[in-house]
């Protein structure tokens, strides 16, 4: 145990020495290089030609910044959330990118980044008012589950999948206390197929969320970036996803895919919910569920009104008074829903006090997203050529597929690497190189990224895959992580099998 202990004290310390070095490392190595096929984009750009081709080189300010944002990346992983993230914006202020006040306006005064902001705000105000908990003990109270295992693990699922749609993380946290409870209750016990696989399906209930939720889940970040790139980047012709059709191309799959793990559950894992046939349902009503209070409702109707401000201009159209102008100040929604949380006010009092409810903000979160954008939009800005150094070498990897195989490849690469480093950066530094390569191999970006997007998001097979991943990973009073990979992998692969099956095909009809 003492062993055990030392080696623990000592990692973070080793972990913590390699980011610093991979952190630095781009100052010494040397820029990375290949011969790419002598197009006019290269041969404009002024690269050198030789062996019948153009040497595209990245710049030294290139591997300067890329080492940073791997650097980060990698103590991200294994050693801390905040930290690293100032480190990284101070390293890259002494590398000599930029000065101080450029840097950080480019930090947080990132029009996304400041949306960003107040929607965490909604989200803690969301947390704090309990709605969440309130809507999950609503859903499993219905009598319609009572002696039917198979709907009563639907609606544990269904419930979880609706819930996190307000707040991913809570939804696990609300979840797995009452399947644990369930657990105890019914008489199952640790290594039982049926407590594995669902203590995991709850972690991957959130991920689906993360991957469908374009209010304000990881598709909203890489929806809102897409959207950033195709305003400010006409170059790029990045495709605008519609907001309202991707929420239905998430929903279909989510679905899909929740049918597909329940039937692994029945057929392939044959789990034995016998024991939940005889579960007392008293076990979820120990206590009368409350009326929804003035709070509650207001944060809702709140939250209600913000998904609105985002999905009416994608319904009505942007050529109509209110859907352009709705459209043009989307950004606005969020300070919006902030501000009415603000100004309603019972008893002289606001309904939420933002200055209690933001106790529970997420600084974690934001401090990632919005060093991830700094760092990856400098990474693969101008005067770097590290985009185009990797379009050219997915473009070699990738050359000379049908766009069915090609869009298959892609949701391959990012559901495997986004199981090694946080699937929202990932997404953010890869999106403006896969619409590049997918440009110039004269395809269509539209559904490529929908798939993309939906793909990337849903990775839980290691605990630096996502947060939910490290959260499900924690659950080793309840299963062994041995299993927790097994179930985790196999899910995965039933999701992206889904993907390409079902949102291929789907997504080529919608955009």
């Amino acid at each position: 145990m003492e062993q055990a202990r030392e080696k623990t004290s000592v990692m973070p310390l080793v972990h913590t020495l390699i980011g610093l070095a991979i952190m630095f490392s781009g100052h010494f190595l040397p820029c990375l290089s290949l011969v790419a096929p002598a197009d006019q984009k290269l041969l404009g750009l002024g690269f050198p030609q030789v062996d019948g081709g153009v040497l595209l080189s990245v710049t030294h300010t290139g591997m300067v910044v890329s080492m940073i944002f791997f650097g980060v990346i990698y103590l991200w992983t294994f050693v801390d959330t905040i930290w690293p993230g100032l480190l990284g914006i101070v390293a890259l202020i002494f590398s000599g990118f930029a000065p101080a006040p450029k840097v950080l306006q480019m930090f947080l005064g990132n029009p996304m980044v400041v949306m960003i902001f107040f929607l965490l705000i909604l989200a803690a105000a969301i947390v704090y008012s309990n709605l969440a908990e309130w809507i999950a003990r609503y859903l499993m109270s219905r009598e319609f589950i009572n002696g039917r295992p198979w709907i009563f693990t639907a609606t544990i699922l269904l419930t979880t999948y609706l819930v996190a749609f307000l707040d991913q993380p809570t939804a696990c946290f609300l979840m797995w206390p009452v399947l644990f409870s369930i657990f105890k209750a019914a008489g199952f016990k640790k290594g039982d197929t049926y407590v594995s696989v669902m203590t995991v399906y709850i972690a991957i209930m959130a991920l689906l969320s993360f991957a469908s939720d374009p209010f304000k889940g990881g598709a909203f970040y890489l929806l809102s970036n897409l959207h950033s790139l195709a305003a400010n980047d006409a170059a790029l012709h990045a495709p605008e996803l519609n907001t309202a059709v991707y929420l239905l191309f998430g929903l279909a799959i989510s679905l899909c895919s929740i049918a597909i793990l329940m039937l692994m559950m029945r057929f392939v894992f044959r789990v034995d919910v016998a024991p939940l046939a005889k579960l007392d349902p008293s076990v979820l009503n120990k206590e009368p569920l409350p009326p929804m209070n003035a709070m509650q409702k207001l944060v809702l109707f709140d939250f209600l009104l913000y998904a609105t401000w985002l999905l009416l201009p994608a319904v009505i159209g942007k050529g109509n008074v209110v859907g352009a102008f709705m459209a043009k100040h989307h950004m606005a929604g969020s300070l919006l829903a902030v501000l009415l949380l603000t100004v309603v006010f019972v008893k002289r009092k606001p309904v939420v006090d933002i200055t209690v409810s933001n106790r529970a903000y997420p600084w974690r979160v934001f401090l990632l997203i919005a060093v991830a954008m700094l760092l990856g939009g400098v990474m693969t800005g101008k005067g770097t050529n590290v985009s185009l150094f990797m379009e050219y070498g997915l473009r070699d990897l990738l050359g000379g597929m049908h766009y069915i195989t090609f869009t298959i490849a892609v949701c391959l690469i990012g559901i495997v690497f986004t199981n090694f480093c946080n699937s929202v950066v990932l997404g953010l530094v890869l999106t403006p190189v896969l619409i590049s390569v997918a440009n110039a191999f004269g395809m269509g970006g539209g559904p490529m990224m929908a798939c993309f997007i939906y793909a990337v998001l849903i990775a839980a097979c290691t605990p630096a895959a996502s947060p939910f991943a490290a959260l499900l990973f924690g659950n080793t009073e309840w299963v062994d992580q041995s299993l927790i990979i097994r179930y985790s992998v196999i899910a995965s692969l039933c999701i992206f099998l889904v993907v390409c099956t079902v949102g291929l095909p789907l997504a080529m009809m919608l955009f």
